[in-house]
């Protein structure tokens, strides 16, 4: 495995981005890795690195550098919480995709990736912009995974299961079975929304997690048989879309 961070200039400050792939000969198709709330950290640079031994031109973009701060922030610490959610706030659908789009760039220019469609997953905050970016950028998605995603169905105009129509990817849903950012009642929402719009997707339900179950660093939240159970949807999902 071959990992690397590179600086992109965008229109709002440089962005730094964690891109991974196998040391061999590639190309290989490209996947991108949205973060969490918690911010850019060692622990995502390791499930990219993991993502990107299954065959994958990974790129992990660090969406916090607009308001100048680093992860891993403490979500128990008040004045960081207040970060998190004025970020999550702020960062809007279009506002992430332009910053996708900056971080394929490296992927265009790099002989290591593949040209065609791409594969998004993401955690939490992630989760939400996987939606998202798969709506914005249509066609170019072929696989997402929204993994303890928040924020899907609110009452919002703007909530991501009410703009479906662009979205051409094979989705994935993990979701923890005991989330308030993702109750059944907001799930069957999204259900409806996808099943209307014919979007190839499973949603699958993980008994005894909590929001957070992918993090091994969040002992209090990481559930073990479910984030393994997650990463093999991902790779089948992966495999069946991208390959």
């Amino acid at each position: 495995m071959t990992d690397r961070v590179e600086a992109v200039t965008t229109t709002e400050g440089t962005m730094e981005v964690f891109v991974a792939h196998p040391e061999s000969d590639g190309p290989w198709p490209v996947v991108v890795q949205l973060m969490d709330g918690i911010g850019m950290r060692e622990e995502l640079c390791e499930h990219a690195r993991r993502t990107a031994s299954w065959g994958y031109y990974v790129i992990a973009p660090d969406l916090y550098y607009r308001w100048g701060f680093k992860g891993p922030l403490d979500f128990s610490n008040a004045e960081e919480r207040d970060k998190i959610m004025g970020a999550i706030g702020s960062l809007t659908a279009e506002k992430a995709t332009s910053d996708v789009e900056a971080a394929l760039g490296l992927a265009d220019a790099d002989p290591a990736a593949k040209n065609g469609s791409i594969g998004l997953y993401g955690f939490c905050m992630g989760g939400k912009l996987t939606l998202e970016i798969a709506q914005t950028l249509g066609e170019r998605v072929a696989a997402g995974a929204s993994i303890h995603p928040g924020s899907l169905v609110t009452d919002a105009p703007s909530s991501p299961h009410r703009h479906l129509d662009r979205v051409a990817a094979e989705l994935y849903f993990g979701i923890a079975d005991n989330d308030d950012m993702a109750n059944p009642e907001q799930m069957a929402q999204l259900v409806a929304q996808l099943g209307a719009r014919h979007i190839a997707f499973q949603l699958e339900w993980h008994p005894g997690a909590l929001h957070g179950y992918m993090m091994p660093s969040r002992a209090d939240l990481h559930h073990h048989d479910a984030a393994e159970k997650v990463w093999g949807r991902m790779e089948e999902l992966f495999a069946r879309a991208l390959q």
